[in-house]
């Protein structure tokens, strides 16, 4: 995949600006012996070469749950790349090689339609979990109630939720919010 020279030389001035941020940001969570700090900040995401390189990248500008909800397959992950440099994602071409590697090897593209929780209307929700869009309203209020779920448990502790509906369908869910859409 070419990177273009203007975003190379983009990168030459950016790059050392966020390599310091990085490591403040790293350093602030102490590490156990073994571990690194992106395998303890997100263990959702499979262990793999570019793994780390998606983490400091992209995490930086946005929840990694959009990546969880994305799949992709390899020209669609490289134009989502392509896209975020433009919008001043920094790294070497390398990284961005990784990038698309593991992205393409991990969150391949999914006839499985999936919906943020914590964004998703009564309908998404009604039409996904396959409950009452009363059910559905219901989950909203409770989640509204404690400022989003965090976890598949914490949805499924919910007045009225049905703990066999939810883990049935639990691919289909992402927790967190969805990344904002960047204007055209």
């Amino acid at each position: 995949m070419g990177w273009s020279k203007s975003r190379l030389i983009a990168s030459w001035i950016v790059v050392p600006l966020m390599v310091a941020w990085s490591l403040g940001v790293l350093a602030r969570k102490p590490v156990a012996a073994g571990q690194n700090a992106a395998s303890q900040d997100h263990p959702e995401f499979p262990a793999g070469d570019g793994r780390e390189a998606v983490i400091r990248l992209c995490a930086k500008c946005h929840s990694p749950n959009i990546i969880l909800a994305s799949g992709q397959d390899r020209k669609g992950w490289e134009n989502t790349i392509t896209k975020m440099v433009h919008l001043g994602a920094t790294g070497t071409d390398e990284d961005f090689t990784d990038i698309a590697d593991y992205l393409t090897a991990n969150f391949p593209a999914s006839a499985v339609k999936k919906i943020f929780v914590n964004t998703a209307t009564d309908k998404q929700i009604a039409e996904i979990l396959e409950i009452s869009i009363d059910d559905a309203k219901a989950l909203i209020a409770y989640r509204e109630k404690i400022n989003g779920f965090k976890s598949l448990e914490e949805m499924k502790q919910a007045p009225g939720a049905d703990p066999k509906k939810i883990d049935a369908k639990k691919d289909r869910l992402v927790f967190g919010k969805a990344a904002p859409q960047p204007p055209n």
